[in-house]
């Protein structure tokens, strides 16, 4: 298990990284002149903005607020969740919230009557904005997402934990899965691989179809109740979270069957692509230089339907997203540049789309100013099973 702090058994951002993030929200204070900053949500399966700036993970929706001058105050919903909150919690001040919604938002909205300009991050749905006053609150949003964008050697070692399970479930899946199981027995093959270590599911999307008559090429989001067959392909993509942070591995499986010339070939070029793209990740890399480089794909005569490239790591799905020229392009312009510590995941999904044939490889990395840190460490082949 890699280094991580624990308190009461449960894992704990340090003191000094705490003082890191808290430090931001101050400094956003000052930036946009407010009196005080709100923090909204439940931890989901990418929203993880309240447990960054306090290290619990809520499961009903809460408000964190931190006020200019002044230490934070974490509202709580509900009553039997405060023992572990309190365990938790980096934020000493912890209060209950009331027994309904609205009375955990008339509570906030005592706590900052008399504050003019209130930031918000995180969820703020509109009825509670227009109790707290729509006229005095400010987006941080997209502050927001740039600082999650940037990842520290701490949250690295929470992003490796949830990559070292990514790479397990792939293995799990490479000695388990053959002819005869329902496609819907691959969520369990998957979790059990991570759950006795504290790991939980983001998401493991999986397709699985005929290489010689496909039906289907890019992954279901949810299982469908399918009888894996001899021949088939299982094209997945996996992301385990470990205490609000997360890796993401993409591999292509043929299952009791060699792949026909077209998987071989989609397969090769991904590969490629995939290769040619990290190799000029690294602090500095621009939009545009991944879409010369994503330009291989289509002259090959194939297209890709996922993203191809997508910040991630800890603070949800975060751009800049970037496809093909031909395909939607990117988020940002072509001269927009990585930071030094962004996580990002590099997957192409080449598919021929007349065939309804498709692949997909990828990690995520972390970009650092003389290249990469690859997060999994599972073989890139077209792994061979069943």
């Amino acid at each position: 298990m890699h280094d991580i702090s624990q308190v009461n058994g449960f894992p704990r951002y340090s003191a000094g990284e705490m003082a890191r993030r808290h430090g931001a929200i101050n400094a956003l204070m000052s930036e946009h002149d407010l009196d005080a900053v709100l923090i909204g949500g439940a931890t989901g399966a990418h929203d993880t903005t309240v447990q960054y700036f306090c290290n619990w993970p809520p499961l009903f929706p809460v408000y964190l607020v931190f006020p200019r001058d002044n230490e934070p105050i974490l509202f709580v919903r509900l009553w039997n969740h405060l023992p572990d909150v309190e365990r938790v919690s980096t934020v000493e001040d912890v209060r209950y919230g009331g027994d309904t919604h609205g009375d955990l938002v008339d509570n906030v909205a005592a706590l900052l009557t008399s504050a003019a300009r209130i930031g918000t991050i995180g969820v703020v749905p509109y009825t509670d904005a227009a109790v707290l006053g729509t006229e005095r609150l400010v987006d941080l949003n997209t502050d927001y997402q740039s600082m999650r964008l940037v990842k520290t050697e701490e949250e690295m070692r929470y992003v490796r934990i949830a990559s070292d399970m990514n790479d397990a479930a792939v293995a799990a899946l490479a000695s388990a899965t053959r002819p005869g199981m329902n496609e819907c027995d691959l969520a369990r093959v998957v979790e059990d691989v991570y759950l006795d270590k504290r790991g939980t599911n983001l998401i493991h999307f999986t397709l699985t179809t005929s290489m010689a008559d496909p039906e289907f090429f890019v992954p279901h989001q949810y299982h469908p109740d399918r009888i894996i067959q001899a021949g088939d392909v299982l094209v997945t993509e996996i992301s385990t979270n470990f205490w609000g942070y997360n890796g993401q591995i993409l591999r292509t499986l043929a299952i009791a069957g060699e792949p026909p010339p077209l998987y071989l070939e989609m397969y090769d070029v991904a590969e490629r692509t995939y290769t040619a793209i990290t190799e000029i990740m690294r602090a500095g890399t621009s939009v545009g230089e991944v879409l010369d480089r994503a330009e291989a794909i289509n002259a090959a005569g194939f297209d890709i339907w996922d993203d191809l490239v997508h910040s991630y790591g800890g603070g949800g799905y975060l751009p800049p997203v970037i496809r093909t020229r031909s395909n939607r392009g990117a988020t940002h312009d072509d001269d927009w540049v990585y930071p030094e510590g962004a996580v990002v995941v590099v997957q192409p999904n080449v598919i021929s789309l007349p065939a309804r044939a498709g692949v997909q490889v990828g990690n995520s990395m972390w970009l650092r100013a003389d290249g990469v840190e690859v997060t999994q460490k599972h073989a890139r082949e077209l792994i061979r099973c069943g």
